[in-house]
């Protein structure tokens, strides 16, 4: 799994950007993915589904602040994460924030969220949020833990999926033999 979702990632940031989210997988034998469901008390993007992740800092790049934010919001320490690469940025429109998407590989699922901006902790079957995909009039979406995903993190899902069917025509083939 690490091998061939590594061959699919950019390994370079392809565009400045204003912040960053880890794309986490946990790799077991059926992999999971995990997003989070924001707060309802935030300034931007209260409630959404998304994925882990902030704004970049002064000094910081696009890895660093996306593990800072990761273990900020769900206490896992950046050691237990390893950085495959990259996926392309995407625009939250509503905020013109350009977003780069890192996808590490997890080693636990012991999380502690910080509920000021999390509520929820979503863990779903990457093969089943894949296969979830819908196209809309609003573009892509997929479902995650029962949670509709759209707007940026559902452009983010939807990068992930081209890659996949374009390299392996499926997402059931790029899952086959894992």
């Amino acid at each position: 799994m690490v091998k061939r979702l590594g061959e699919l990632l950019d390994k370079k940031v392809s565009k400045k950007t204003d912040a960053a989210v880890v794309v986490p997988v946990f790799d077991e034998k059926c992999p999971k993915i995990v997003m989070i469901k924001r707060s309802k008390g935030l300034n931007r993007s209260a409630g959404h589904i998304a994925f882990p992740g902030g704004m970049i800092e002064d000094g910081e790049n696009e890895v660093e602040a996306a593990l800072r934010e990761f273990e900020e919001e769900l206490g896992i320490n950046p050691e237990c994460v390893d950085v495959l690469g990259f996926l392309r940025p995407r625009e939250v429109h509503e905020y013109r924030i350009m977003i780069c998407p890192v996808v590490g590989m997890i080693r636990t699922l012991d999380f502690v969220p910080d509920g000021r901006e999390v509520s929820r902790v979503l863990v779903d079957e990457l093969r089943k949020v894949l296969k979830s995909r819908r196209i809309t009039d609003w573009g892509p979406n997929f479902e995650c833990a029962g949670q509709l995903v759209w707007g940026a993190s559902s452009r983010v899902l939807d990068d992930l999926y081209l890659r996949i069917v374009r390299r392996y025509g499926s997402v059931d083939a790029f899952f086959e033999g894992i």
